[in-house]
């Protein structure tokens, strides 16, 4: 996995964003950042490294976004390592027909990510024109790449237990946030896995939620 320290000024808080397969760091640039933060962003997940020490940090604000909350979950399952943990339009079961994308999808786009696959899978995550339109601004990063990245999620995603963690493993996310309009992740499949874990907050978006945003404090407060 690659890290874009986008605020690296050894601040004594840190915002962590485990972002999704395919983006890139400039989606969360538009978010307004506290007073004497840093802002690290975690992408492409064709390396499961993370050799990051988070010691340092008075404060650490986990924001997960879909794949990127399997990738948390498997990081730092068990562990209290974060002031706040949030969840959004994703599951530690990303592989899963009840809890995640169902498997025929998955394994359906993964098969078809050419060209034109990948700009069906925009327009789905984007969910509106106006959402694409703003996304499509952004830097895109080459297709192998991202085809790669998600045949390595996959694998990986199948080594591991596709079924609910225990409420102990997953006890450190204190918010999950669903868009009701998601057409990645279903919303009852992120309703099922989310229902008695934390505090859960519904959202009229698609799975790209990010444009509703202005500020990072708004995705844990």
């Amino acid at each position: 996995m690659r890290i874009e320290k986008y605020i690296h000024q050894a601040y004594p808080n840190l915002i962590l964003c485990m972002a999704g397969w395919s983006v890139t760091p400039e989606l969360f640039h538009h978010l307004r950042v506290p007073p004497e933060t840093d802002v690290w962003i975690v992408y492409d997940y064709r390396n499961a490294t993370f050799d990051e020490d988070l010691s340092r940090y008075a404060t650490v604000h986990l924001v997960a976004w879909s794949l990127g909350v399997w990738e948390a979950q498997r990081l730092w399952a068990g562990k209290r390592l974060f002031t706040t943990a949030t969840a959004i339009n994703g599951t530690p079961c990303p592989l899963h027909d009840r809890y995640g994308i169902p498997v025929r999808i998955f394994e359906g786009t993964l098969a078809r990510m050419d060209a034109g696959g990948m700009r069906r899978f925009n327009r789905r995550m984007c969910g509106d024109r106006e959402t694409l339109s703003l996304y499509m601004r952004l830097p895109a990063r080459p297709l192998e790449e991202i085809r790669d990245e998600l045949r390595s999620l996959y694998e990986r995603i199948r080594l591991f237990s596709n079924e609910p963690s225990r409420p102990e493993d997953s006890s450190f996310w204190s918010r999950a946030i669903l868009s009701t309009n998601d057409q990645i992740f279903p919303i009852n499949n992120l309703r099922r896995y989310w229902r008695g874990r934390c505090p859960i907050q519904e959202i009229e978006a698609a799975h790209l939620p990010f444009y509703h945003y202005q500020t990072w404090q708004e995705l844990w407060r």
